[in-house]
């Protein structure tokens, strides 16, 4: 075979690699990266505030870790069942479920939903970003309306709820000045 009929080979074959997509097209994210993209694009719907958006990305990566770590047999968690500055986070433990990663994504789903809701209610994109936050309980098949933050019953929906209610408050007294935005 000469260098001819080796290019005209190869071309075609050459080609159809540039087609392929390489890695998995369809990759199922984490429900934490679900959760991250939603943030994220409540921050492009926002004003450019850097110093908010970065304690944004904060808390709701701690609640993240935390709830992730709860039901993680060698992890801690950060601010769940601990003392931040003046701020104490009480935390009785749970009891592990069967499932421990389903209680992970639930748990962190109930959190960023609250802390999401919370943080850009008075967001000037909140029209565009609460669809979204909604759009992604829903697609998760989480119910927005339980709201109860009694974890000792073992709901991890409680246990986010009770996580994002116990960051708001510590979001309220952090020295941010939040209230008055």
């Amino acid at each position: 075979m000469n260098d001819t009929q080796t290019r005209s080979k190869l071309i075609p074959v050459l080609l159809i690699l540039c087609f392929l997509p390489f890695g998995k097209t369809n990759a199922q994210h984490s429900v934490a990266r679900k959760w991250n993209e939603v943030l994220l694009e409540a921050i492009r719907n926002d004003f450019a505030r850097p110093t908010v958006h970065a304690r944004n990305l904060f808390h709701t990566s701690v609640a993240m870790y935390d709830l992730w770590a709860v039901f993680d047999e060698t992890a801690d968690p950060y601010f769940l069942g601990n003392l931040g500055g003046d701020f104490n986070c009480p935390f009785d433990g749970m009891p592990m479920p069967t499932n421990t990663q389903a209680a992970q994504e639930e748990a962190i789903s109930y959190a960023c939903f609250r802390l999401l809701q919370h943080r850009f209610v008075f967001s000037p994109g909140a029209r565009e970003s609460f669809p979204i936050i909604d759009s992604l309980m829903a697609e998760l098949g989480y119910d927005p309306a339980i709201t109860t933050v009694d974890y000792s019953t073992g709901s991890p929906a409680a246990l986010g709820n009770y996580l994002a209610q116990r960051l708001i408050i510590y979001g309220l007294r952090d020295g941010s000045n939040e209230v008055m935005d």
